[in-house]
This record gives structure tokens, C-alpha cells and sequence, in this order.
């Protein structure tokens, strides 16, 4: 008797014990069945995604048994269950997916060939961040096809373009994998609480609606399919097929809305990086938060051209930008610990779990006197570079750059009881 485990890396007594423990149902076969008979192999496996254009396959385990049960096909003489996990791209790389699935190969008896029987969605996972504030113009240039979503407010027979701008609570996206409508290649979800502005640029008028994402689909060739909800009406979209990204400036103009230098337009500032040793298990260290020491986070970024400052926020996300902290410095490198006076840094003391967003955002000079209260909620970071944008002298475009890091912070009591 032996047990036949096939994986992507060597199999280790930890690694046998990691898959005996995940859920993969290894079972022990008698090899005199099996002697003679070619076993599956990892093309034919990967060969079965080929129409889709997928081929960065990892098989994680196969596992074979004897598949001769009753009411099955006679004609299968061996069942390979197969774990795999692939990336498939969403929008030429805007998006990306993440798709874990259980297929079922058999053995053909009469022509010794392995055929994929049946195949089980058992994880999906989409990185929709690049999503956020995202700005779009659609190829929708009829009324009569979104005038409801409007609520009449768009004469009919008018032409233009249909544009959309994402919110920052872009919501996720949750997939329910025993939903009646997904199919082997397409994977339905929903959204909460996801916000999205409408702008139609007509030739007889310009209207902005708000508007809601409620769900939509991803496939695994790379269309991601949204529904757009609005006074009781529904639009579907292909956002691959029927849209292109545009900046936020672009969107402002279409939409009607003032464009002035005072405004800083995020998506065409420069990034820089920021680093930190302030986080445990990729989560801000506990002495960060306000109930184990209030320390603020230790931070290093390369100097920006141009710049004689620097302004620091650090943002709970979770809740409605709760600010825990704000500071104008003129260091590229800040001390774990250097703040600890609440009257600038009150660390997180979250309910559970929150996620805080940190930027640090370069000036040319001194912004003027503004205040941002800290421990309360506060507006959108585009809103804080908004005011950061004109100097103490007056003058705008003083923001030059930005660079951010995210990690989510959880409660002492519930850290350590789970770690």
C-alpha cells in the first residue's frame, strides 16, 4: 500500500502534515490497481485551461483513488481529485483575481486518456483597489439608454457620453460560491455600501447623479462586469469592453465641475515610498496604539525634489477617516516613539480589527494654518491635500508628492488572545 501526494514543492513531513490538515482528502490506494496505468500529468491538468488564456497554474496536490462507485460512469476505471490556484487578470492588470478550485479528472478506460469531469469554485479573492477614486468614460452615448438612472433629468434623444467615478469605499467584493448563476469560468458578487458618481456630458445638457455599485462578476477572461443602481434603475457594465480610465481632472471637466490650481489631483502626483519597522505579522505594532504605550510609528522616505516639509496623517479607514494623527515635519526619517503627546498622536484603539491608511504627503513649503482634529472624523485625504495645496504665503500647487503604507491595527484584548 502507498500514498500518492503530488504538489508544487517537495513534500516535507510538514508540508504532508499542512495538506493533511488543509482538507486535501488523500487517501491510500493499493498501487497493484494503479501499475501500468499513465498517471495524470501536470500538462494535461494545466492543458484544460488553455482556452481561457490561463497558464500560471499552481497544483497544490492531486490525489488519486479508485473511482469505481456506484452509479458512475463503468467506463472510468480511476478519480484524480485536483487542488489548484491561479491568478487570472482582470483589465489588462488594473485588476487582479485570485481563483482557487477542486477539479475532478477520471481515467478513461477505452482510450487510457484523463478528462476533466467536473470542477468546484472553492475560493475567490479580487484586489479592487486600484478601483478607488478611479475616474471612467464609457462608450454609452444615447440618453435613451441611462435616462432613468438619472430620474428624467436628461432629455431624451440627447447625446454624449455616459462617465463614472468610483467612491473611496469601493466596498468588497463578496463572492457567494454556491450562487445558482456562476459558472466554471464567471463568479458573481455583491458590494456594501458602495458609492459611485454618474456624470452625463450631453450636447442639450450635464447632469451628476450619485449613484450605487451593487454587485457584479469577474471571468476568468478578464471581464469584470459591475451593476450600476440609481432612482430604481439598473445598468450593467463591462468596464473591460464598454469603458476606459480617464483622470479625475477629465472627469471634473465632463462633469461640469470647477477645475483650479487650488485643486490637487491625486492620480497625477508623483509616489514615493515609505517604509516602516512599526509593524508585527504585517499589522501596526500594539505599542503604536493608544492603550499600549501611544507611541507613533517609526518612518524613512527618500527626500522629494522641490520640497522643504513634510505632512503626516494616519487615517482609520474602517470607520469614517477617523484621524489619529497629523504633523508637519521637515525629517525624512521620524523615530518609533517620537510622538507621543495626544495632542498629535493618539494611536488606534479600534473595536476589533480597523485597517490605517499613513501618508505622508511632500509641500513645497509651510501650508497655511490649518487645523485637523485629531481622534474624530474627518474628510477624504484628498481633501486634506486640498487645503495642504496653498502655503502659508498664499500661493498654490503646493503639494509636490505623496507616498503611502496601510495596515490594519487590532485591539489589544483580542491580539493576544488570538496570538
Amino acid at each position: 500500500m502507498s500514498l500518492r501526494i503530488k504538489a508544487a514543492y517537495p513534500v516535507t513531513a510538514i508540508t504532508f502534515l499542512g495538506i493533511l490538515m488543509s482538507g486535501c482528502s488523500a487517501e491510500i490506494v493499493n498501487t497493484t490497481e494503479t501499475t501500468g496505468i499513465t498517471p495524470l500529468s501536470d500538462s494535461e491538468i494545466t492543458a484544460s485551461f488553455a482556452s481561457e488564456g490561463i497558464s500560471n497554474i499552481v497544483i497544490n496536490s492531486i490525489n488519486t483513488r479508485d473511482s469505481a462507485e456506484s452509479g458512475e460512469n463503468t467506463q472510468y476505471t480511476l478519480k484524480d481529485t485536483v487542488s489548484v490556484t491561479y491568478e487570472a487578470d482582470i483589465m489588462g492588470g488594473i485588476l487582479s483575481q485570485t481563483v482557487s478550485k477542486d477539479l475532478e479528472f477520471c481515467l478513461n478506460g477505452t482510450t487510457g486518456s484523463w478528462e476533466m469531469t467536473d470542477e468546484t469554485t472553492t475560493a475567490c479573492e479580487v484586489d479592487n483597489s486600484a478601483l478607488v477614486w478611479s475616474s471612467w468614460k464609457t462608450d454609452i452615448t444615447s440618453s435613451d439608454e441611462i435616462s432613468d438612472l438619472f430620474g428624467g433629468k436628461i432629455q431624451s434623444g440627447d447625446t454624449g457620453i455616459l462617465y463614472i467615478r468610483f467612491s473611496k469605499k469601493i466596498g468588497l467584493f463578496a463572492f457567494n460560491l454556491s450562487n445558482a448563476q456562476n459558472t466554471p469560468t464567471e463568479r458573481f458578487f455583491t458590494t456594501v455600501g458602495t458609492g459611485a458618481k454618474l456624470a452625463w456630458a450631453g450636447n442639450n445638457c450635464t447632469v451628476e447623479k450619485g449613484a450605487s455599485i451593487t454587485g457584479g462578476s469577474v471571468t476568468d477572461s478578464g471581464d469584470l462586469f459591475i451593476d450600476i443602481e440609481s432612482e430604481g434603475s439598473k445598468l450593467r457594465l463591462n468596464l473591460k469592453t464598454d469603458a476606459v480610465q480617464i483622470s479625475e481632472q477629465e472627469y471634473d471637466e465632463a462633469a461640469g465641475r470647477e477645475v483650479s490650481d487650488s485643486k490637487v489631483y491625486m492620480d497625477k502626483l508623483p509616489i514615493f515610498e515609505v517604509t516602516t519597522t512599526s509593524m508585527e505579522n504585517g499589522e501596526w505594532k500594539q505599542i503604536t496604539g493608544l492603550k499600549e504605550g501611544n507611541q507613533s510609528p517609526e518612518l524613512t522616505w527618500e527626500p522629494v525634489e522641490g520640497a522643504s516639509c513634510y505632512a503626516v496623517f494616519l487615517i482609520d479607514t474602517t470607520t469614517t477617516n477617523w484621524l489619529s494623527w497629523y504633523v508637519v515635519t521637515d525629517k525624512i526619517h521620524l523615530d518609533e516613539g517620537e510622538y507621543t503627546d495626544q495632542s498629535v498622536y493618539i494611536g488606534p484603539y479600534p473595536p476589533g480589527t480597523h485597517t490605517y491608511e499613513l501618508y505622508v504627503i511632500a509641500l513645497r513649503a509651510e501650508p497655511k494654518d490649518i487645523k485637523f482634529p485629531l481622534d474624530q472624523s474627518g474628510g477624504e485625504i484628498s481633501q486634506k491635500m486640498n487645503s495642504l495645496n496653498t502655503a502659508a504665503d498664499g500661493t498654490t500647487g503646493n503639494v509636490l508628492a505623496y507616498g503611502t503604507i496601510k495596515a490594519p491595527y487590532t485591539a489589544p484584548e483580542l491580539y493576544y488572545d488570538y496570538r
